[in-house]
């Protein structure tokens, strides 16, 4: 028999120690940004810190960028992005902004052709420039003189930056002074905001990210992904998100200056073949840019209602219905397209004013700021103090005489929906700030004295005629606001007051509207915090909802994301803030019936698999990346279920530094499982086990599947010789390994030399069927 080699000590040459003290095969490059696509770095690992996981992960991208398979990585982004497989975009963002900044002509051109594929929403979008600021200074730094990049100067920059800590610090405390995010931010980057420099990957740079420089691509690049949308789908983008990470939509529209004129000659020049291409791309990254010119519109995929997904029903399906029956008849042919296009620059200026300016067609624009001091110079008086600019321009009501079209009617009630219905506060509140008045006091002096005044004194008495002006106030305010959300099919995003977002029939005509199913997700506390849910109508809703397999594909909702919110909502209280609900048992029971159907459809392979849950202490004590309430272990208990329930012949164990038994059946519910996982005590890794055990019991395995984060250090043998001699004792050369990965390291115990064996992101939503491929001898 071989000589055995403890975990502790290395069996060849190409083996590294991981973060244990245990030899591991150390994974390639493009492993690694899988994992880091899909598992994301914004928590810390057991072993290591999140900067340490993000100083690795940026290295990987920046030397698969040196060695020119930049454009292969914009494809991988885009790839994980469009079929949903990462629970977050967030570090999908980062690489690709990594790519247009840092990566060489072509790859900058592909990355920045990839942009509409990638960021589908507003959000996204501010957030990609924001990231692509933060990296000018690498860019600056890691670049030779001849455009080539440099790893190690990179290294060097972001070691720097990462170590850096009181920039970090004084990151947070500017960004916690900025307010409302910064609304003049895209001047150079002034004013980052609250979100700006920290809460992502690569985050908490500082005061060394550089410029953003606003050259001729960048413009483009922006411009494109407002010209591609039609006026209703930019509309709903801008009232829906208004601003995020310290940009606005008036910010990137001065910048980028994208003219729909010029625009829609260019189009035309392009049907008419007077123009063979404007900026023609290279046939490499043609199906992206295919992709991000908005062949199809991708706001459908995320205003999700009814039972058309990209039908009348949503919010930017009812606009665009309300422009089209407002458009005015045209001849057929020349004349209809020549009125259509007239229609959409119309369309698009008016929409691009609204936001840069605050004004209607019919209605004069504000003067400038020059304009306003020379004024106030030949005047010979002081020129007023410039007002910070607001979330939205305010717009004043459009003269009498102007119609204003179906898009712009959008905008101005989106205006008022946001900034000026608002009903009254609580009596209770109203009536306690009357009665102390005087100096205000802290938090805690308040709460102290409202406790005080609690036991000493008995609620007074409410003057009945005041509880009748505010309840019509109240009512009055009500009406107003459902009568725009049913018009135009708004969203909690669109609500500015805090009060009305705490009525009941407020989210009940977000329901009836049909409310996207990730909002909708992420509110089901709330929801059931107004009693909501209890109401048969509406839970009959919002399951059949969760149950709709076409929607949820639809809306990309990661199985990770059911997890989270499913235990979350079990636990009847958020990880942060003070809501409370009770939860509803059929809603809990739609949630997991939500999480299986989110993950890829997958026809089964019919092989003997034995699947072995890492439950060591490495696995329990963090929670994933993005998530509020999963831990590694949950997740990949979660995981464990879903190949339970995709092949017929299965079998469970859980593992640390010893093998237990941990039954699982199709049957068993997903709460039952994670807190029986929970439950088994942990120890050190030895993720060699589950090969020990079946060729000690002589078990017939085809598949072993490892769930864990290959910190393994424990055992006497290392898990690739326990694979070699249970294929030479049970004489079956061909049984595989496939290792799911919970964690952002470069290390796996799978052997990149052997054939038989996988290394896999567990959090990968397509886990069951890239498993079955590979099992069947697909490979990847």
């Amino acid at each position: 028999m071989a000589e055995t080699v403890p975990q502790s000590e290395p069996i060849s040459d190409d083996q590294v120690e991981n973060n244990a003290g245990g030899f591991v095969f150390k994974v390639d490059d493009w492993t690694l940004l899988r994992r880091f696509l899909i598992l994301g770095s914004d928590a810390n690992n057991y072993y290591v810190s999140r900067q340490s996981v993000d100083l690795a992960s940026a290295q990987c991208v920046v030397r698969l960028l040196a060695a020119g398979q930049g454009e292969a990585v914009v494809k991988e982004v885009v790839d994980i992005s469009r079929e949903g497989r990462a629970p977050k975009q967030a570090t999908g963002i980062v690489v690709l902004a990594m790519c247009a900044r840092l990566g060489d002509p072509a790859t900058s051109r592909a990355a920045l052709l990839a942009v509409p594929a990638v960021c589908r929403t507003a959000s996204t979008l501010f957030e990609w420039v924001q990231r692509c600021k933060e990296l000018g200074a690498a860019a600056g730094i890691a670049k030779t003189e001849s455009g080539a990049l440099d790893p190690a100067a990179f290294a060097a920059w972001l070691a720097a930056a990462s170590s850096d800590e009181s920039a970090a610090a004084a990151a947070a405390a500017e960004g916690d002074r900025g307010g409302r995010g910064g609304g003049r931010g895209g001047r150079g980057g002034r004013g980052a905001g609250k979100d700006a420099g920290g809460g992502h990957a690569l985050g908490g740079l500082g005061n060394r990210t550089g410029k953003l420089s606003w050259g001729r691509a960048m413009r483009r690049t922006v411009a494109r992904w407002y010209l591609a949308k039609t006026p209703a789908a930019v509309a709903f983008q801008a009232t829906k998100y208004s601003q995020r990470n310290g940009w606005s939509h008036a910010d990137l529209l001065r910048l980028a200056h994208p003219d729909p004129e010029q625009h829609a000659a260019k189009r035309q020049k392009l049907a008419e073949g007077s123009v063979v291409a404007v900026e023609a791309a290279p046939a490499a990254t043609a199906p992206v840019a295919a992709e991000a010119a908005g062949n199809a519109d991708p706001d459908s995929e995320w205003v999700v209602v009814g039972a058309g997904d990209n039908g009348e029903g949503s919010e930017l399906g009812a606009l665009a219905a309300a422009m089209a029956a407002a458009a005015p008849a045209a001849a057929a042919g020349d004349d209809a397209a020549a009125a259509a296009r007239a229609q959409w620059v119309a369309d698009m200026k008016a929409v691009f004013t609204f936001l840069t300016h605050g004004t209607v067609p019919g209605q004069a624009q504000p003067p400038k700021r020059k304009q306003v001091a020379a004024a106030a110079e030949e005047a010979g008086v002081e020129p007023a103090a410039e007002a910070p600019l607001a979330e939205a321009p305010a717009a004043a009501a459009p003269p009498a005489p102007v119609e204003l079209s179906p898009v712009m009617q959008y905008l101005v009630d989106a205006h008022r929906l946001r900034k000026e219905i608002r009903a009254p506060p609580p009596l209770k509140s109203a009536a306690g700030r009357e009665e102390k008045g005087g100096k205000k006091k802290g938090k805690r002096g308040r709460r102290a004295a409202e406790s005080d005044e609690e036991e000493k004194a008995p609620e007074p008495e409410l003057d009945p005629e005041v509880v009748a002006q505010h309840e019509a106030a109240t009512a009055a305010a009500v009406e107003s606001a459902l009568t725009l959300i049913r018009r135009h099919r708004f969203g909690h995003e669109h609500v500015g007051d805090t009060v009305l977002l705490r009525n009941p029939a407020v989210w009940g005509a977000f329901l009836e509207n049909g409310m996207p199913l990730t909002a909708m997700i992420r509110n089901l506390g709330r929801m059931s915090e107004l009693g909501l849910l209890a109401q048969p109508n509406y839970q009959q809703r919002v399951t059949d909802r969760l149950r709709d397999a076409k929607a949820l594909a639809a809306a990309r909702v990661h199985p990770m994301t059911l997890l989270d919110a499913m235990c979350t909502y079990r636990n009847g209280a958020g990880a942060r803030g003070k809501a409370r609900w009770e939860a509803v048992p059929a809603i809990s029971s739609a949630l997991e019936d939500a999480f299986y159907l989110a993950f890829k459809n997958v026809v089964p392979t019919g092989k003997r698999y034995l699947l072995g849950l890492d439950v060591s202490g490495s696995m329990g004590c963090y929670n994933c990346s993005g998530m509020t309430s999963v831990t590694a272990c949950q997740a990949a208990a979660a995981v464990l279920m879903s190949l339970v329930r995709t092949e017929p012949w299965v079998k469970t164990m859980a593992f640390s530094h010893e093998l237990v038994e941990f039954s699982v059946r199709e049957s068993d519910r997903l709460e039952e499982v994670v807190e029986r996982a929970e439950s088994i005590p942990m120890g050190g890794t030895d993720c060699a086990l589950p090969m020990i055990y079946a060729t000690e019991k002589k078990l017939p395995v085809d598949v072993f599947v490892v769930l864990t984060d290959n910190e393994t250090w424990f055992g006497d043998v290392h898990p690739t010789e326990a694979l070699k001699r249970y294929r030479a004792a049970m004489n079956q050369p061909d049984a595989k390994l496939v290792v799911l990965a919970f964690s952002v390291n470069d290390f796996s115990i799978a052997d990149p030399k052997d054939p038989g064996m996988l290394d896999v992101a567990g959090m990968d939503s397509a886990v069951p069927r890239v498993v079955a491929d590979f099992v069947r001898g697909g490979g990847m």
